[in-house]
């Protein structure tokens, strides 16, 4: 059967052939991007110039047209999008575990999407290869990992998911070409841990309800007492205990479980043992603050975004294998003929691709690789002092002012308080969280809408409405510190009325 052809005349002409009119858009946004991204931003900028969904569809246009547009109007759009986005580089952000960038790294995010290499061969990409390699054996290092093996994941959840299968290989090398076939493996995490081991669990077939969770102490660290209650619980009821995830900087608290005692249990049975350090892992970096890892070493595997705490944009996870080489690659590998040939001018190990799940996957070593070459441990280290120090500014202010109480005293730099007013205090327990847990949205609403800051507010278990405030930016002030707790006690003061009167 034949097909129609277009001739030369008729085939669509690329629009915006003319290499001037390139050169001018290429710079005046790159102008753009260096102007927002190098000065910081002062008090009075807002964080956020906040819209509805409606409204904001009004001042940008998202419908993509048949006909090309100018250049200049694709430029507009690209000065609007930066206008109408969060800042999250403000002084002021404290919404996620993630901050303003470091400009070396935002350089080296450039410089890899700039080269456009895919991580999964050497032939295409012969230096990012090696610096992901060189990455993964700095990190195994620091925590005592022996033959280190590892991966860069999109993300600390798919960093987790890795780990998990690597346990699930370990334990089952059948599952890979039988499947499941009945196998009843359990997994273990506390009820403070990321909800990614549980959605691990729904993407590898064990399910949720083989997801156990295990009751954690007030100060978020879980209860190794109950994990080893329901280590034999599971076991009574014919069901194999697989993995426990550990977290080393719980989400909320930033708590950090006690490493030694999960490894005293769960080794007795065998069991995988990963530590999910996605946030507070970076204390691995510091002299001061390395023992929170203490026990790590006897681990089996550990995760750590480097774009939480450091200031590498977003993505940048790793996960490494401690003494446990090749078993992602026999986990996962399939051994593309059209990709992973052995016959190559290089040894096949450095071949990394065919022990990811991905094929085409991004280069997220080098902005990593580049800030710590240009910073040295030393330099990494002042990062997680300096977010430290500020979470320590944090408490005193906290700790100072009659109507700020504290959650829980932290441990990593998430400091979790509640602003409560004098009225608020004296009330029965009951009225006092119904009020708590009205205000929060209440003023969070105020801060969106006037561009001021951004934090972050949640329930845990019984506990209503508390603030999250993450501490990163190493340049915060203490003058920021105390404008911070006026605001939310002034926002507070003004919501009150409408929680007690409705």
């Amino acid at each position: 059967m034949s097909h129609p052809t277009l001739t030369q005349e008729e085939l669509p002409s690329v629009p915006h052939k003319d290499d001037k009119a390139l050169d001018v858009f290429a710079h005046e946004l790159t102008d753009m991007l260096i102007k927002y991204m190098l000065p910081d931003a002062e008090e009075t900028d807002k964080i956020v110039d906040f819209l509805t969904p409606d409204s904001l569809k009004e001042k940008l246009d998202f419908v993509i047209r048949e006909e090309p547009e100018a250049l200049q109007e694709v430029l507009l759009a690209c000065k609007k999008t930066i206008q109408y986005s969060v800042n999250t580089g403000h002084v002021h952000f404290f919404n996620q575990l993630f901050a303003k960038v470091d400009v070396i790294a935002q350089m080296g995010e450039w410089l890899t999407t700039t080269l456009n290499a895919s991580m999964y061969t050497y032939e295409v990409a012969p230096v990012f290869t090696l610096m992901e390699q060189a990455m993964l054996e700095k990190v195994g290092g620091l925590v005592e990992f022996t033959e280190v093996d590892g991966i860069f994941a999109p993300g600390g959840s798919m960093s987790n998911l890795y780990s998990l299968l690597a346990a699930r290989h370990r334990k089952y090398p059948d599952v890979k070409t039988k499947g499941m076939n009945g196998k009843m493996p359990v997994v273990f995490a506390s009820e403070h841990s990321h909800y990614s081991t549980t959605k691990g669990c729904i993407m590898l077939g064990i399910g949720t309800d083989s997801c156990v969770k295990v009751a954690c102490h007030k100060d978020g660290t879980m209860d190794v007492a109950d994990l080893k209650k329901k280590i034999e619980e599971c076991i009574a009821r014919g069901q194999e205990p697989m993995y426990v995830t550990a977290t080393s900087g719980t989400t909320v608290y930033g708590a950090f479980d006690n490493l030694e005692e999960i490894v005293s249990v769960s080794k007795e049975h065998g069991m995988w043992v990963h530590v999910d350090g996605a946030w507070g892992g970076s204390v691995m970096l510091s002299r001061k603050r390395r023992h929170l890892l203490k026990g790590i070493e006897a681990c089996d595997s550990f995760t750590w975004n480097p774009h939480k705490m450091m200031g590498i944009p977003l993505q940048c996870s790793c996960v490494v294998l401690n003494n446990k080489k090749g078993l992602l690659q026999q986990a996962v590998g399939t051994s593309a003929g059209y990709l992973f040939q052995a016959d190559k001018l290089y040894p096949i190990e450095y071949d990394t691709g065919d022990k990811a799940y991905q094929c085409g996957r991004r280069v997220d070593a080098f902005k990593l690789w580049l800030v710590w070459k240009a910073r040295g441990d030393l330099g990494m280290e002042a990062v997680v002092e300096g977010a430290f120090k500020f979470a320590d500014m944090m408490v005193t202010e906290i700790k100072k002012r009659p109507s700020f109480e504290l959650v829980t005293e932290p441990m990593c730099t998430n400091v979790c308080f509640w602003c409560v007013p004098p009225e608020v205090k004296q009330l029965e327990k009951e009225e006092k969280y119904e009020i708590l847990n009205k205000i929060a949205p209440l003023v969070k609403q105020d801060m969106q809408r006037n561009g001021t800051t951004m934090i972050g507010y949640q329930q845990l278990g019984p506990l209503p409405n508390f603030w999250r405030m993450i501490c990163i930016t190493h340049k915060t002030t203490l003058n920021d510190v105390t404008w911070l707790l006026d605001l939310i006690e002034e926002y507070t003061h003004k919501s009150l009325g409408k929680c007690i009167h409705g």
